[in-house]
């Protein structure tokens, strides 16, 4: 057994290091160097190593202070250098498989059954954008580079589940391959994701691919996870498919009827953008008007917004404004006509950004968006998670990984739970250890995928997003 595991280890470490080695040129005679993880400094790299950055910078010609993920760093010969990979765990392991790239052909192995089953060990593959075949930095432009970085914290908040899911009993394996944007490399891994009988498909990230693969798992028992934010015509194409971000119309359904409880004494109106976001009010109504006979007030902004001024104006109780708009300049002159006003405005996850903190801080308004994942430095779990992730990774999470840990955590748990039938029980996994997200399932349509409503509330407060509320 411990063989085996060394085997493994040995492998994911050959593995991980060809993957991950997008690098600046630096001296050929370079056996020492230091990889550049997200968030890392020159200056902090050198203090790591008990180095100046004098020393540094003799070693690496040309170096600057603006460092990239994935550059090498040349160090002293004598530096103690750990490599950036986490250990196995237990039984589990990661197995990198590079299909981005020229590839040879994997023979297709068909399942003996398609019958829903429990197994020993579920595999759970992640398809992700490496770009592993461009192996030098120097390589990637701009967008690649940004979505290696993506794939990197995929990878990192998946080896975080990976833990959490054995404390929950859960014995599966985690491959990766790096799939990009093309339908020749979601058909080189569907040949894999056959071949290994995979029961949990997470990703790809792009369009084409994804199509590919969703066709692979509308004729078996496994099923497809879109972990980004994408429309919803993604669930056409399968009823073996869902998507972990909430639509905007899920969110306004679900907002408008968050207002009416939060606020239940205010007078509440919407903004929209007449024939941009003619879905999100008809949501946003219908979640108000559920429950009640009530019907919720709605301003046309696309020409201004003077007559929501002046009926906001106008009221002696308190206002709430559900903005809708899509645009960006349609909700900044929302915000511009509302400036001064003591009201509440709701807006959906685009107000949950830091500019749209900075452009409200000297308003009298209170503001509060929707945020599918937000690490929170105040919330105790999520510090304790956050601690973590730093002695794993020597890097700071972002959203991508706190995305992937959770979403690794439930569906892993709900395959122990209900095997490959999992697809038929989304709203009956009971999880236990998921830190940022929620998950609240409905079929889109009779012949279509999934779509998770969960939405979190959240609101400015002293300068800072805080979460307000949780959707139940």
């Amino acid at each position: 057994m411990e063989l085996t595991r060394t085997f493994f280890l040995r492998k994911l470490l050959m593995l991980f290091v060809i993957i991950f080695s997008a690098s600046f040129s630096f001296g050929q005679n370079c056996k020492n160097y230091h990889l550049v993880s997200s968030g890392e400094t020159l200056f902090g790299i050198s203090k790591k190593y008990s180095l100046t950055v004098t020393q540094v910078e003799s070693l690496n010609p040309g170096l600057t202070s603006a460092l990239k993920v994935g550059q090498k760093i040349c160090l002293p010969a004598e530096a103690k250098v750990e490599l950036p990979v986490p250990a196995v765990i237990d039984s589990s392991f990661v197995e990198v498989v590079q299909l981005d790239g020229d590839s040879s052909k994997v023979p297709i192995q068909v399942p003996d059954s398609l019958a829903p089953k429990k197994k020993d060990m579920y595999s759970i593959a992640l398809l992700l954008p490496f770009s592993s075949f461009k192996v030098n930095a120097d390589s990637l432009d701009q967008r690649s580079a940004k979505l290696r970085s993506v794939a990197i914290n995929m990878y990192r908040g998946a080896v975080m589940a990976q833990s959490a899911m054995n404390k929950n009993g859960v014995r599966a394996t985690i491959s990766i391959y790096d799939v990009g944007n093309s339908t020749a490399s979601g058909t080189r891994a569907v040949e894999r994701l056959e071949a290994n009988d995979v029961d949990l498909v997470i990703g790809p990230l792009f369009n084409e691919p994804l199509v590919e693969v969703a066709k692979w798992v509308s004729g078996r028992n496994s099923h497809l996870v879109v972990p980004i934010k994408i429309t919803n015509k993604i669930l056409l194409l399968s009823e073996h498919m869902s998507k972990a971000y909430p639509g905007s119309n899920s969110q306004w359904y679900y907002l408008a009827g968050y207002a009416k409880r939060e606020f239940p004494n205010a007078i509440i109106v919407g903004a929209y953008g007449k024939g941009k976001d003619d879905f999100s009010m008809s949501a946003a109504k219908a979640g108000f008007t559920d429950g009640g006979l009530d019907s919720l007030m709605m301003f046309d902004v696309t020409n201004g917004a003077v007559k929501l001024n002046e009926f906001v104006k106008g009221q002696s109780k308190k206002v709430v404004v559900l903005d809708m708009n899509s645009d960006k300049k349609l909700s900044a002159s929302v915000s511009s006509a509302l400036t001064g006003l003591d009201i509440n405005i709701i807006g959906g996850d685009s107000y949950a950004s830091d500019d749209k903190l900075k452009s409200d801080s000297k308003g009298s308004s209170k503001v509060s968006g929707t945020k599918s994942v937000m690490l929170d430095y105040y919330n105790m779990d999520h510090l304790k998670w956050i601690a973590q992730y730093r002695k794993n990774f020597k890097a700071e999470p972002d959203e991508y990984s706190a995305i992937m840990h959770d979403v690794i955590l439930f569906y892993g748990t709900g395959l122990a739970m209900f095997g490959t039938d999992l697809n038929n029980h989304l709203n009956d996994v009971e999880c236990r250890g998921l830190i940022f997200m929620g998950f609240d399932f409905f079929k889109t349509g009779s012949k279509t995928g999934y779509e998770n409503a969960y939405v979190n509330v959240v609101q400015k407060m002293n300068g800072r997003w805080g979460l307000k509320n949780k959707s139940k």
